[in-house]
């Protein structure tokens, strides 16, 4: 698709939890870094499969160029146009996978791109799961204390840009994450 207009966006980044150890998996896989996020702004004309807006374009087009993603060897992205297009300018190879099988995409993940970096993009009911799946956790606490298990997580489906980083390297769970804003590019946290 071609954007006439290019709007200012940069990229701030920011750290989401902690290192944690990562717990055994199924998988022989102990070394992938993968980022996961909603696809970006999408039209709101009530078609069944809409796709990006001009503001979703031209962050499709910051994002290709976000400089933490220029390692990434694969994208996947769900059938529909609006996770499609959020990779369009990412001249990667591509693939679809089935949002409702989540466990098929981590075992391609894990067998088929283990020690390389890989983006995802679901949407906001999907994106908590994939994280999860990949060991990364969410902090939930209510009166400042911690919760002893984990309600359902979804994003709010105002969130577009967060961009969530789950690398396993050395035994170790790392956590990261990233925001596309219309402010200038800021170094908040590298861990």
């Amino acid at each position: 698709m071609k954007v006439s207009i290019m709007i200012s966006m940069a990229f701030l980044l920011g750290s989401l939890s902690s290192v944690t150890t990562a717990a055994e998996s199924d998988s022989q896989c102990k070394d992938y870094d993968v980022f996961v996020m909603r696809h970006l702004e999408k039209m709101n004309n009530q078609e069944k499969d809409p796709g990006l807006t001009h503001k979703g374009q031209e962050s499709a087009k910051k994002l290709s160029g976000l400089p933490v993603l220029s390692k990434v060897s694969h994208g996947f992205y769900t059938p529909y146009k609006r996770t499609f297009e959020t990779l369009q300018f990412l001249d990667i190879p591509k693939s679809v996978y089935d949002p409702s099988q989540n466990q098929a995409l981590i075992n391609a993940i894990k067998s088929e791109f283990c020690g390389k970096s890989v983006l995802v993009v679901g949407h906001s009911n999907t994106v908590p799961s994939i994280i999860q799946a990949l060991g990364g956790k969410f902090e939930v606490s209510f009166a400042g204390k911690r919760l002893d298990k984990m309600p359902s997580v979804f994003l709010s489906e105002a969130d577009y840009g967060s961009v969530f980083r789950i690398t396993l390297h050395n035994e170790r769970l790392h956590q990261q994450l990233y925001h596309v804003n219309q402010a200038s590019a800021v170094k908040v946290n590298d861990e």
